[in-house]
């Protein structure tokens, strides 16, 4: 495996903050930009973005040209999703909506080679990417994050940790928002969302796995990190394209309603 990747596992494993980078947009030059400004990780989204599969390889050929390592939410908890990813040269997937130990167990046995699990063998650009002891240490070196983002997966968390094999727990704050209160928000400061956030990060932490949440950045980045997150996404490309934008016309025409009215970026 490469030294960075290599770092990367030593630096969760230590329980450091690794700042995630999310990616929506296709073309690869948002990749670039986002991994040259110091992202340690970037995330393709395969779920809400508009990276296609088919752009899935040269999103990962950019963000290979800059420091950062490459992880892929994927659609959905689909093994050959997941494997396709990994054989593409992801470091490692998040896979949305895990809701049950039994959806935990499939995630895992689709990354994980025999006789730990069921992935096909057929790294293709993994081998050339990450070397050709690629395999050997894939098991080891694979990080797989369930998201737990609906009161159902918030209810069966205990079991869902138990997975042997996972990595750690992704939240995405908005979906469980939505799920506890009906109303959709990133913010998890206040409510019943905090009080989930929270726990969910306590016991990730117990088991010694990587606790990883979606945020804009800014202060919900550092109070994700005060709860004990370690693998703390801090803004999308768009979001951020769209927040520096706003920026430059409200300083020269003035914020108006519109351009001032907050807006929930995934």
């Amino acid at each position: 495996m490469p030294e960075r990747l290599e770092q990367l596992h030593a630096r969760l494993a230590a329980g450091e903050t690794v700042l995630n980078g999310w990616l929506h947009l296709p073309g690869g030059v948002s990749a670039e930009v986002m991994g040259q400004a110091g992202y340690d990780t970037l995330t393709v989204d395969l779920q809400h973005g508009l990276i296609t599969d088919g752009g899935l390889v040269s999103t990962l050929q950019a963000i290979a040209a800059t420091p950062a390592a490459a992880l892929v939410r994927v659609p959905w908890l689909h093994p050959p999703d997941l494997m396709r990813a990994l054989d593409a040269g992801a470091a490692g997937v998040i896979c949305p909506m895990i809701d049950t130990p039994e959806q935990a167990r499939t995630l895992v046995h689709a990354c994980r080679y025999a006789p730990v699990g069921g992935r096909s063998y057929g790294p293709t650009r993994a081998r050339l990417h990450h070397g050709a002891a690629y395999a050997d240490r894939a098991n080891d070196l694979t990080l797989i994050f369930a998201m737990i983002e609906t009161a159902q997966g918030l209810e069966n968390l205990d079991q869902i940790l138990d997975t042997p094999g996972l990595s750690g727990i992704f939240v995405g704050p908005i979906d469980l928002s939505l799920s506890l209160t009906g109303q959709a928000t990133v913010d998890f400061q206040a409510g019943p969302a905090a009080a989930a956030v929270a726990h969910i990060a306590h016991e990730t932490r117990q088991r010694g796995l990587i606790a990883g949440i979606f945020t804009p950045g800014g202060p919900l980045a550092r109070h994700a990190q005060t709860l004990g997150y370690t693998f703390v996404t801090a803004g999308s490309d768009v979001a951020l394209l769209e927040g520096a934008a706003r920026q430059v016309l409200d300083d020269l025409r003035g914020p108006t309603a519109d351009r001032a009215a907050s807006q929930t970026r995934y």
